[in-house]
């Protein structure tokens, strides 16, 4: 039991250590402080902020089902979240440089913007082409 418990918080640590790594890329790749934008109730932050950290998460489940759980597993989840993170980094790149204007400044509007829901869709769809591989 005790051995369990100590998988489930080392992989709840390294989750949490994704997530953090994968905010503060997004975080970078955007004009301004991303967690000041959605505290302050700017929605087009918000959107990307949720997307990102929703696709990681979704990303470290495959990866620690597909891969197998146990002491094990450890290092392949780590491997996928690094993927997805960077991943993740590249597709709001991409999508920067093939649309108008800078999605980072459109993050910064107060006004909900479409573009937001289509930075959110790379997210997501990034993490889904993650997730399909490890199947």
């Amino acid at each position: 039991m005790l051995e369990l418990v100590g998988q489930v918080l080392a992989y709840s640590g390294l989750g949490l250590v994704v997530l953090v790594a994968g905010f503060f890329v997004i975080d970078a790749l955007t004009p301004g402080k991303l967690g000041t934008l959605v505290m302050d109730g700017n929605p087009n932050a918000a959107i990307l902020a949720t997307t990102t950290l929703v696709s990681l998460g979704l990303i470290l489940w495959f990866a620690i089902f597909f891969t197998g759980a146990g002491w094990g597993g450890l290092d392949d989840a780590l491997v996928y979240g690094a993927v997805g993170v960077g991943a993740q980094a590249v597709g709001f790149v991409v999508l920067d440089l093939l649309t108008p204007g800078k999605l980072g400044v459109i993050c910064q509007r107060q006004t909900l913007h479409p573009a937001s829901f289509v930075s959110a869709a790379v997210q997501i769809a990034v993490a889904l082409v993650i997730c399909a591989s490890l199947t």
